[in-house]
């Protein structure tokens, strides 16, 4: 019995999902205070990379996210941007190894201008927190700044939202790739297939795709509509949008990791063990020398 190798898997999985539960909390659900982080701390600075470096840095990369806010808040560019109520850029470090981009805002978010403040949101808290990370230590966004509506008519309307179109989330690269440049993270945390899919160009669906470490392709900074790019000037199909060689260099060396939404999360908790072993790979890849 002791040889079993199916009786072994079950101990295996049964120990993972009590270590994956002691991390998140009993709930799902739960929206009492965050459970205590039961993870190491987030790895050290690199060697020669000094807390005044990193902060001079992040100094910088805040001014540079800030200047493509208000570049872009007003931004009409598809019609999202006519039936938002608020514009949602970002929240987090803008100096963050770590960035995690989801699909778009939905209902809580277009009325408070944050991505994943709902019960997706508090689920993500959890799920950083398990892994030594906060929304202040890494840096959230969305392939669209704009909540997606199924009528956007009725922008006050509860289960209103819809992922975005390919050619939503097309028109509105250009100012994720920008956060993208400025940010330089070392990993992109991708959650869900709309936000793989428009990262990694591929068609695969996020059940077959997670797990898994990949480049970030350069593909992804190339401008695929006539007239879009960062800075609203006709610019031919297929060059890079706006950035410089020197720009594009450090962007080489970004790592893709797909995982579930956290919405999926809820609607099927059995996801949450895969969901874990991601996470727990998101830590291990960062606990490594860059």
């Amino acid at each position: 019995m002791a040889n079993d190798p199916e009786l072994k898997q079950v101990i295996a999985d049964a120990r993972r999902w009590v270590e994956q539960e002691r991390a998140w909390g009993e709930s799902l659900y739960a929206t009492a205070q965050p459970v205590p982080s039961r993870a190491s701390p987030p790895p050290p600075l690199p060697s020669g990379e000094g807390p005044a470096t990193r902060v001079a840095g992040g100094e910088a990369k805040t001014k540079s996210l800030q200047a493509l806010y208000d570049q872009y808040n007003a931004c009409t560019r598809c019609p999202l941007g006519t039936s938002r109520l608020k514009f949602v850029f970002g929240v987090g470090n803008a100096d963050a190894e770590v960035l995690l981009i989801g699909e778009g805002p939905g209902y809580q978010e277009d009325h408070k201008g944050e991505p994943f403040v709902g019960r997706s949101g508090q689920l993500l808290d959890k799920m950083l927190e398990a892994i030594g990370f906060s929304r202040k230590t890494v840096y959230i966004a969305n392939i669209v700044k704009c909540h997606p509506m199924v009528n956007p008519q009725t922008p006050e309307e509860h289960g209103n939202d819809r992922p975005p179109t390919p050619l939503e989330a097309e028109t509105c690269s250009p100012i994720l790739q920008q956060q993208i440049a400025v940010i330089r993270p070392r990993i992109i945390l991708t959650l869900g297939s709309p936000a793989t899919k428009a990262l990694l160009g591929t068609q695969e669906g996020i059940s077959k795709i997670r797990g898994k470490l990949v480049p970030m392709p350069m593909t992804y900074f190339k401008v695929k509509l006539e007239e879009t790019d960062l800075f609203e000037k006709k610019v031919k199909e297929g060059a890079f949008s706006g950035l410089t060689a020197e720009q594009r260099a450090p962007l080489e060396k970004i790592q893709v990791l797909p995982t579930y939404h956290p919405a999926a999360l809820l609607r099927n908790p059995n996801l949450k063990k895969d969901a874990w072993e991601d996470l727990k790979l998101l830590r291990d890849a960062l606990r490594k020398p860059a």
